[in-house]
């Protein structure tokens, strides 16, 4: 590469980092504020908030049940106005056919995602946020840049938020290269940009939110002994993960013939209902796995609160829910783990690295990101937890099954139905030249629901 172009990166990844910073210090900011006025005011319920940020503060009295079933559908059925959810699946499926989505898709998006994040949704902030600095990296390299390589630029703008959404420069700068390729194949050129782009991006984020890690995690150096209890863990939360994806896909099935504002009407209400009983499932749960690291709360609550977890998320993640199951990911790995480790504590480590252990698996299998997962949760925690952690990721994404990112095979010939069975062709987050059914050929139409023994042609990039 020649040199000016490489100046050319250097110096656009660091302005796009710190733009996406401010960009990601805003959402935050908002997201806050619709937290404070859905749940705090009007359900009188408010989630803990990161001790990396704004400190735990958090309200114990229980929410005012009749709110809840009554808001959060409407609020939901509202959010759903702004259209199909073309967060993390459309881009990297754009990316592998070359067809960069609009900027109004993806400020509807945002939108979508902020309000239903801000009235309880269990999904992650982190979707809305990298979504936007993927907007603006590809928006101001298609300006500024040559072809050659303003490709670069959107993962410069992803990396800064992710970065900002779990104070990860680095893991946020993996992350952003390594879900656009299934395997351990990395698209190196990219990384360069994405870590500017990371590092920028939380410089300015942590001038408003700080620069302390997101969760407050301290491990203790591991044991040899230990290492069993990793690898077992690892398997564990492989099948925790399979059956997430597939009761998912369960849930998208049943719900085919519904349009997409009932559906979200549908999260709302599930989202209610849970809340009624179990408050604490509002929220990501990444600070219930700080919170069930410390002695504080009972192995029964914290399995209980796990379970209830994976299953609003499985309907969260089947109804199409606006946000990610990044951060998501991470807390259920964290709280299946360490209620293990409490309920075995003879071959256990420390929670805090049973967290941290538990938390890279679960994303990694999931997920696809190994590498991001091991950044990611170090950054989080120190390294401390590496030698438990290696294992345990590794062992995840072997065995994992049921991925939640399919679209990162787009590039082979043909896809299988099943991962996207119940959704309509015009729902599919890529482009599809044709259907095979029954051996026949078909014609894609929007409204054709894809069938689990379907084969899916998607059009060749451009």
């Amino acid at each position: 590469m020649e040199r000016r172009h490489v100046l050319a990166l250097i110096g656009f990844s660091t302005a796009i980092g710190m733009l996406v910073g401010l960009v990601a210090a805003a959402f935050t900011w908002a997201l806050f504020s619709a937290q404070n006025l859905f749940l705090g005011g009007l359900v009188g319920y408010l989630p803990p908030g990161y001790s990396g940020e704004n400190g735990v503060l958090h309200t114990f009295r229980n929410p005012h049940p009749l709110a809840l079933v009554l808001l959060l559908p409407l609020i939901f059925a509202a959010a759903s106005l702004f259209g199909h959810n073309r967060g993390l699946s459309k881009i990297i499926a754009s990316f592998h056919q070359g067809r960069p989505g609009t900027l109004g898709e993806k400020l509807r998006y945002a939108l979508g995602s902020l309000a239903e994040l801000g009235a309880g949704s269990p999904l992650g902030r982190e979707g809305p946020m990298a979504v936007l600095g993927n907007w603006i990296g590809d928006a101001l390299g298609r300006r500024f840049l040559p072809e050659a390589i303003r490709g670069h630029l959107p993962f410069a703008g992803m990396a800064a938020g992710f970065a900002a959404a779990f104070h990860a420069p680095v893991g946020g700068a993996l992350l952003a290269v390594e879900l656009f390729y299934p395997g351990l194949v990395l698209e190196i050129g990219s990384l360069g940009p994405a870590l500017i782009g990371g590092l920028a991006g939380f410089v300015v984020y942590g001038a408003f939110w700080g620069y302390q890690p997101l969760l407050d995690l301290k491990p203790l150096p591991p044991h040899v002994y230990h290492l069993g209890f990793a690898l077992l863990a690892g398997a564990l939360l492989a099948l925790i993960g399979s059956l997430w994806m597939l009761a998912a896909r369960q849930v998208r099935r049943r719900t085919a013939k519904l349009s997409f504002l009932p559906r979200h009407a549908l999260l709302g209400l599930a989202v209610a209902l849970f809340a009624v009983f179990l408050p604490q499932v509002t929220g990501d749960g990444l600070v219930w796995v700080e919170l069930a690291a410390s002695p504080l709360l009972p192995v029964v609550f914290i399995l209980q609160l796990a379970l209830a977890r994976l299953v609003l998320l499985s309907i969260a993640v089947g109804l199409g829910g606006y946000g990610t199951l990044i951060g998501p990911a991470l807390a259920l790995g964290g709280l299946f783990t360490i209620a293990l480790a409490r309920a075995f504590p003879a071959i256990s480590p420390d929670a805090g690295s049973a967290a941290l252990l538990g938390m890279g698996a679960l994303l990694a299998g999931v997920v696809r990101t190994p590498f991001a997962a091991l950044l990611l949760v170090s950054e989080m925690g120190g390294y401390a937890a590496l030698p438990l952690t290696l294992p345990a990721v590794f062992t995840a994404y072997l065995l994992t099954w049921a991925h939640a990112y399919p679209e990162q095979n787009l590039g082979d010939r043909r896809l299988a139905g099943v991962p996207y069975a119940g959704l309509r062709c015009g729902e599919l987050p890529f482009e599809l030249e044709a259907i095979v059914r029954d051996g026949e050929r078909l014609a894609p139409r929007a409204d054709e629901v894809v069938r689990a023994d379907d084969e899916l042609i998607p059009e060749r990039g451009g």
